[in-house]
């Protein structure tokens, strides 16, 4: 019901204005539909959807659509990569090596990247290889 009247304020404003007010209204509805999206991806994150605690994450750690915050991207990598997910563990992991959103922990970092690298991920194993050539191993 929301979405349909947003639509139709949109579609009013988009023949009773010029162009200026035109694209004001359609960002408007982009904003009320960006509210909204975040809104659905939090409620399904809380409920323990992986993907969505994934994304979440994802939003959190590039500022999109909430406040940039490592903290909370941090928290629902975790999330999700304690569901056994390698693109979660892969990041929670970086996180730890970056020091982003949690305290610099290479022991950390390691733990959730080889998790990943168990999976097949790609990007993880190449990094475990970087990492023990860095160190000599």
């Amino acid at each position: 019901m929301r979405s349909a009247l947003s639509v139709l304020l949109f579609c009013f404003l988009l023949a009773s204005c010029g162009e200026e007010k035109s694209v004001e209204a359609e960002e408007a509805v982009e904003t009320e539909k960006s509210v909204e999206g975040v809104k659905i991806m939090q409620e399904l994150a809380e409920q323990g959807d992986a993907e969505a605690q994934f994304n979440l994450g994802v939003m959190y750690a590039k500022g999109e659509g909430v406040p940039e915050d490592d903290v909370e991207a941090v928290k629902w990598y975790r999330k999700s990569a304690e569901l056994g997910n390698a693109l979660p563990q892969f990041k929670l992991g970086i996180m730890y090596a970056n020091g982003e959103g949690v305290p610099k922990d290479m022991t950390e970092a390691t733990k959730w990247i080889r998790k990943a690298a168990e999976q097949g991920y790609a990007d993880a194993k190449e990094w475990l290889e970087k990492n023990a050539k860095e160190k000599g191993e």
